[in-house]
């Protein structure tokens, strides 16, 4: 009886448990490709829960087959997974640095993203170096919202081209650029696999702290830093590959080319100089003769580790790329050192230092003739002497002229900076940080004695060399406070700065040397008499400024941020030297409400708002004063002697101001489904006031107009921000992300006597192609409506005609109906800059096995196809002059064939072509050996790699490329013969030891 009652008993205490243990649910959690030990595990709104063992496995009992779990580990994001009915589950954390409490670097410090009130974008090292390139900013492509990166060039170590959330000046509109402290005009010299991340400054509230120089937003790269495993780490990334051009300019063959000039020579009433067009074939393809198949390699050793005192980067890489131009390359050896030494429990002093030096061999710029030259002239004659192209289409022969080529630059920097952090009391943290940027440049070029043909000829031999040195440096002191109470964390920091540049120029030249063997390249051996020398400054300026920043976290939820700087430059005079520079920031992290506890969908919420003023400081150095010429220029005396006189080159404008940028941000950062699927939206309004501009003045007055105050400017958008991370299992991983930017970009405003800016010369009769007026964006094309092509005299009574004109030519739209054409008939008629830019990317890792898939694209602007538009010779014909009109009805776009003329002269949107765009920018595969086998390699890690660059591009022009930069806002999307961008397959291999 009484086991009876034992028996009864144990199944009364079972019964509660049976009626609850309902489900089992098991698997495996991951981190970062490891098992973790001891993850917890808790079924929700209960207290059962578990942790994983010594293999990352765990079996847990739960209420019911749709409870959910909840998953942390100590450095991960925790997350909640619904059971959804399934018996294994297993779960791979991500990173916390990924999600929440990521750390951003901002200016002067860093804030954890869940406390940033600015727009802030962060691309980790992972993404970068997914793309095998020399140049960080084509790295960046299509990563960041709201910055537009064009690549400009193709040349080999051609760096990108920044914008962010459009142009706000007439001058430079690049973004500032900070390397790990350092305050620097470009991020060229930046090894891209030596980069942990950069962080891209976006509003008023992120870029203030930089002041007088935060207008055009902000880019911070932090390079790698050292470890604290005491066996330190060595690792090894190599890959050589191939590249070509990635697209052909479709041109007209010998055959097509001759029964062109023939009928080009009939319509301008010369006899046709081809009797038998046929003759030729197809003749010579001098895009095939220029372009080749290049090599380019990569190789990089990094030593890494420490300990908790001391810690090193030390990391060395040699880059070479030939270009897919005969007669270019391009080669970089660089050296970084980065080390952290702990001397005293409150002091730490340290260093980031690059050492680089760049050999370019400058190409002899012989695209444009590539295209021009005529087709039936043979490269090499029958007596193996060049063909005589000059004679036929006034270029010359692109095959002597890299053979002639002789011009090599050599370039030295030193990039870096010394810092130290003492703590003085207890939430207080001292900096003292000294960069410096020293730059040493040579070029020297030498010029043979040649005859190819009477336009292509040199009668004596010159050598030209040129040195420029350029010093940097900047000296930083800060002091940063971080505390928290139970309800607030704060951290703020004010300093002073002060940064001073100087750069310095010469060259010289000499002729007539008695050898041209390169043993006699130096200038003592050239003839005496024959010296040209010139010598001057190209940079000298100084800043002194004080900032300050404060941050405020309120119950968790709550956000201020407060920042101001003041600068002083010496760009401007002393009725503005001065300038303040406010911003605030207001946040709030919805997530963290108690109404949001009850939700299941929404996992991090946060809404945020920016106002704020920045400045530009990027004009001459001396614009405000007078700029004096002293020369022997002056006679005086009755001797009429040579006297030593002054010129005036530029008038002075004393009351010069800092170009100021207004910036309203209003954003919304989101997280859903257990934040795998992440989002940012920011809508932005930005005015750019007080816009400096030489404004024209009457050529009477002997000198060169000073800048002036006179336009205003305005860009406003939306950028979106998505990316989703996910593990299926254990083995199986994917991601995918994408960007996607508005912009609209308008001049509000020009004052004074520039109500017409304009600007892009064509090539032809000193016809600019570019007005910035009012109402219109920066750099816009302005020229005539072509509308269609006179196809016979009733066409010339019917529409508004230019003197002079006859069928077969071009119809100008008359836009003001008064009906006669006048340059008053000019309008818009495209705009260099896009409406939309995006990018978007796929991942996958499944068995060591990984895949990257980059995509990027632009839509909604045009190009000037100026190669077009220029012809002072029996030029060669793109394609579509097959289409030209030779007869009534022939065609109503393109007009008859002519070198000059109507056609020609009035910039019109015949040259106009859409410059929108997607290109596969990159696709990479490949293969981590696993675990096993490495240890018996005594490896770490190795993976090989193939990869893919500028693979595939859909585009509409029939150029190059539709990313065209030529050095001016002014200037943006004229192709007057842009060197290409290259499609490159390479392979690979990292170790690591």
């Amino acid at each position: 009886m009484k086991r009876n009652w034992t028996l009864q008993t144990l199944l009364l205490l079972l019964l509660p448990m049976g009626m609850y243990a309902q489900h089992v649910v098991s698997g495996t959690i991951t981190g970062d490709g490891e098992v973790l030990i001891g993850a917890n595990l808790l079924v929700a709104g209960t207290s059962t829960g578990t942790v994983t063992d010594i293999d990352g496995t765990y079996t847990l009992e739960t209420r019911s087959a749709q409870d959910t779990l909840l998953v942390s580990y100590t450095g991960f994001a925790p997350q909640k997974i619904p059971i959804a009915g399934r018996s294994r589950i297993d779960i791979e954390l991500l990173e916390q640095t990924n999600l929440l409490n990521e750390v951003v670097v901002v200016g002067y410090g860093v804030q954890r993203k869940d406390d940033l009130t600015g727009a802030v974008t962060v691309v980790e090292s992972e993404k970068i170096r997914s793309i095998p390139t020399q140049s960080l900013g084509q790295a960046l492509q299509g990563k960041v919202s709201g910055l537009q990166i064009t690549a400009g060039s193709g040349e080999p170590g051609a760096d990108a081209i920044f914008r962010i959330r459009g142009t706000g000046t007439f001058r430079d509109a690049n973004p500032l650029f900070v390397v790990d402290g350092m305050i620097v005009n470009d991020i060229s010299f930046v090894n891209p696999q030596d980069v942990a991340n950069v962080s891209v400054l976006k509003d008023a509230s992120a870029t203030a702290i930089y002041g007088a120089r935060g207008a055009n937003g902000v880019v911070i790269v932090t390079t790698k830093k050292g470890g604290t495993s005491e066996g330190g780490t060595v690792q090894v990334n190599s890959y050589v590959g191939q590249q070509s051009v990635i697209r052909k300019v479709a041109l007209a063959n010998a055959t097509e080319y001759a029964t062109l000039v023939n009928e080009l020579s009939v319509n301008e009433g010369r006899t046709a100089p081809y009797a038998d067009p046929s003759s030729f074939g197809v003749g010579t393809d001098w895009q095939d003769v220029i372009f080749r198949t290049a090599n380019t390699q990569n190789h990089q050793v990094s030593f890494i580790g420490g300990n908790e005192r001391n810690t090193y980067n030390v990391s060395t890489n040699f880059y070479q790329q030939d270009g897919i131009i005969r007669g270019s390359d391009f080669s970089r050896l660089s050296l970084r050192l980065n080390n952290e030494y702990k001397i005293k429990p409150y002091l730490k002093i340290g260093n980031n230092v690059g050492l680089i030096y760049n050999d370019r061999n400058l190409g002899p710029g012989v695209l444009l003739s590539a295209l021009r030259s005529a087709p039936t002239i043979p490269v090499f004659n029958e007596d193996g002497s060049y063909g005589n192209v000059g004679d036929v289409s006034s270029t010359a022969n692109v095959e002597a002229s890299i053979a002639l080529n002789d011009n090599r630059a050599r370039d030295y920097r030193a990039v870096g900076n010394l810092f130290m952090d003492v703590t003085l009391f207890k939430n207080f943290t001292f900096r003292s940080n000294v960069g410096m940027d020293f730059g040493f440049n040579t070029n020297k070029s030498f010029v043979p004695v040649f005859f190819v043909s009477p336009i292509q000829q040199n009668q004596i031999n010159r050598l030209s060399v040129g040195y420029s040195r350029s010093r940097n440096w900047l000296w930083e002191n800060t002091v940063s406070y971080n505390r928290a109470w139970d309800n607030i964390r704060m951290d703020a920091v004010v300093g002073v700065t002060m940064q001073d540049n100087f750069g310095e120029f010469l060259n010289a030249s000499r002729q007539n040397f008695i050898d041209e063997n390169p043993t006699f390249h130096y200038l003592n051996a050239g003839e005496q008499g024959t010296d040209a020398t010139s010598n001057g400054v190209f940079g000298d300026w100084g800043l002194l400024s004080y900032l300050g920043r404060a941050n405020f976290t309120f119950l968790d939820r709550f956000l201020l941020t407060v920042t101001g700087r003041v600068d002083g430059s010496s760009r401007f005079g002393d009725n503005y030297r001065y300038g303040f520079f406010p911003s605030f920031a207001l946040g709030w992290n919805v997530t963290n409400e108690d109404f949001m506890k009850s939700q299941n969908v929404i996992d991090r919420l946060k809404l945020r708002a920016s106002w704020g003023q920045t400045g530009n400081d990027r004009i001459g150095d001396f614009d405000y004063t007078s700029l004096v010429a002293l020369g022997q220029n002056t006679v005086f005396g009755t001797n009429e002697d040579l006297n030593v006189g002054a010129t005036v080159l530029q008038l002075a404008n004393p009351n010069l101001r800092w170009e100021a940028t207004t910036q309203t941000d209003i954003g919304m950062e989101i997280g859903v489904l257990n934040n795998r699927l992440q989002g940012e939206v920011d809508y932005y309004n930005r005015i750019s006031s007080d816009i400096l501009f030489a404004v024209p003045i009457p050529a009477y007055l002997g000198a060169n107009a000073p800048s002036q105050n006179v336009a205003k400017i305005r860009n406003s958008g939306v950028d979106v921000q998505i990316n989703w991370r996910d593990a299926v299992s254990k083995r199986f991983s994917y991601n995918a992300g994408g960007m996607i930017s508005f912009i609209d970009n308008e001049v509000l405003r020009v004052s004074g006597d520039g109500s017409d800016l304009f600007g892009g010369d064509l090539g032809f009769g000193g016809v600019l192609g570019t007005n910035s007026r009012e109402g219109l964006p920066v750099g816009a094309y302005y020229g005539y409506q072509a509308i269609g092509v006179f196809q016979n005299a009733e066409d010339l009574a019917k529409f508004p005609s230019l003197p002079n004109q006859r069928p077969g030519d071009l119809i100008f739209a008359d836009t003001d109906g008064d009906g006669v054409i006048t340059p008053d008939d000019r309008t818009m008629i495209g705009k260099p800059t896009p409406d939309v830019i995006y990018g978007f990317n796929v991942g996958a890792n499944f068995a060591g096995f990984d895949v990257t898939v980059d995509f990027i694209g632009q839509a909604g602007y045009e190009v000037v196809n100026a190669k077009r538009a220029s012809r002072f010779g029996l030029y060669n014909f793109e394609a579509s002059y097959l289409d030209r009109w030779n007869g009534e009805g022939t065609s109503n776009t393109e007009p008859r064939i002519t070198t000059a003329g109507v056609n020609y002269d009035n910039f019109s949107t015949r040259f106009i072509e859409s410059g929108d765009f997607l290109r596969l920018r990159t696709v990479q595969v490949g293969y981590t050996l696993p675990a096993s086998v490495l240890s018996k390699m005594h490896l770490s890690k190795m993976r090989f790699y193939l990869s893919g660059t500028n693979v595939q591009t859909w585009q509409q022009y029939s150029g190059y490329m539709p990313e065209i930069y030529n050095g001016s806002v002014f200037d943006v999307g004229i192709d007057r013969g842009v060197y290409p961008l290259a499609k490159t397959w390479l392979g690979g291999v990292e170790v690591s030891f």
